[in-house]
């Protein structure tokens, strides 16, 4: 059995969309592999600001925490204890939601960048991005993926992800795509530790 910590960010302001629809089959796959999965839902955290407000506090303090101290900041500064750290988002205009965007910007705090290099607890941690659009993967999906790819190597995150294109576009209807739905469980297997189906030969 996994033993993994995975902890999924809603990012999706439709609470019962087709990006939750891939995200519960991915975490039903990934409990079922023995993970402890947590998830957090980026779209109803309070804040005292909007995303960064770009004042460095957390960059003088010796904690990897924001330090406008609300809802937002202690989701975020909670993100270490986890082994695996899951983005989920739609494509909106070719990028992720504006609700994850605050939040992935407070991850910020997250980091400390010295003359010696950068410092995270988040080092060698597996993030992941689970994205459903619309449309296709190229220049779509693909550059959502590139804007966490990059930042993931350049902490030495190890970097997995799940792309799901031509979703439709009622919310939920793609629960009933046995495609995707597939897809997502395997994603969720690879996250937990054991890429193969359980009970598979």
């Amino acid at each position: 059995m996994s033993g993994k910590r995975i902890v999924f960010i809603h990012g999706s302001p439709r609470l019962q969309g087709n990006t939750r629809a891939a995200a519960r089959a991915a975490m039903d796959a990934a409990r079922a592999c023995g993970a402890e999965v947590a998830e957090i839902e980026a779209v109803k955290l309070d804040f005292r600001a909007p995303g960064c407000i770009g004042c460095h506090k957390c960059q003088e303090s010796r904690e990897y925490a924001c330090a406008l101290g609300d809802e937002l900041g202690r989701a975020v500064a909670g993100l270490p204890a986890h082994d695996v750290i899951v983005l989920c988002t739609p494509v909106f205009w070719m990028s992720y939601t504006a609700q994850l965007k605050m939040f992935i910007d407070r991850m910020y705090s997250l980091f400390k960048f010295t003359p010696d290099g950068i410092r995270t607890p988040l080092a060698r941690k597996t993030l992941a991005l689970l994205a459903v659009a619309g449309g296709p993967i190229e220049d779509n999906l693909d550059l959502v993926e590139r804007q966490l790819r990059v930042p993931a190597d350049m902490v030495e995150c190890c970097f997995e992800s799940c792309l799901i294109p031509f979703a439709p576009w009622e919310p939920g209807a793609l629960a009933a795509d046995a495609e995707a739905m597939a897809r997502a469980a395997a994603f969720g297997r690879l996250l937990a530790g054991c890429p193969d189906e359980p009970g598979a030969a």
